[in-house]
């Protein structure tokens, strides 16, 4: 995409970060790997109640938006905690999927995290009671990401999978 740009998000971008999560995926995608109530970017007025300051959300959550035309068509929500930059989410709609939105994303904030002195990426996805992988595994193997062999149970019925890449 040749006009995306990355900034900090701010409280104005709420509502495109709501509409963003609802159409990165349907119901019937994430039946099994993640519980839809769960996630306050779901709901404008839960999502407001989480905002911080700046572009912080509360524990520290840091939020950039890609913007194509000046329009939001991505997020990245990340912090750093324990010596590792932990990214905890990153929604693009479908329609914008593949096309390098959510590639764009994490390589800003793998900056903005080294430019920190971190040098360790965190992240997750998730496995179904069936073992299958969310489709987001694959994009964190293309990104560099390494698959720690953890699984982390939850009282889902889903299983984290853990991802570090190391920042050099």
């Amino acid at each position: 995409m040749k006009n995306l740009t990355i900034r900090k998000a701010t409280p104005k971008d709420i509502e495109a970060m709501v509409r963003i999560r609802r159409t990165a995926f349907t119901d019937e995608e994430v039946q099994g790997f993640t519980p839809l109530e769960h996630s306050f970017f779901y709901s404008v007025s839960r999502l407001k109640k989480e905002w911080k300051e700046d572009n912080r959300l509360k524990n520290d959550w840091e939020i950039y938006v890609a913007e194509d035309n000046q329009s939001p068509i991505g997020y990245i929500v990340f912090k750093i905690e324990n010596d590792a930059g932990y990214i905890d989410n990153i929604n693009v709609p479908k329609e914008q999927q593949g096309k390098g939105v959510g590639k764009a994303l994490v390589i800003y904030v793998e900056e903005i995290v080294r430019s920190r002195g971190i040098r360790l990426m965190r992240t997750d996805t998730t496995e179904n009671a069936e073992g299958k992988p969310w489709k987001s595994y694959s994009f964190w193997i293309k990104m560099g990401y390494k698959d720690t062999g953890e699984r982390v149970h939850t009282k889902w019925n889903f299983k984290e999978i853990n991802f570090g890449k190391n920042l050099g």
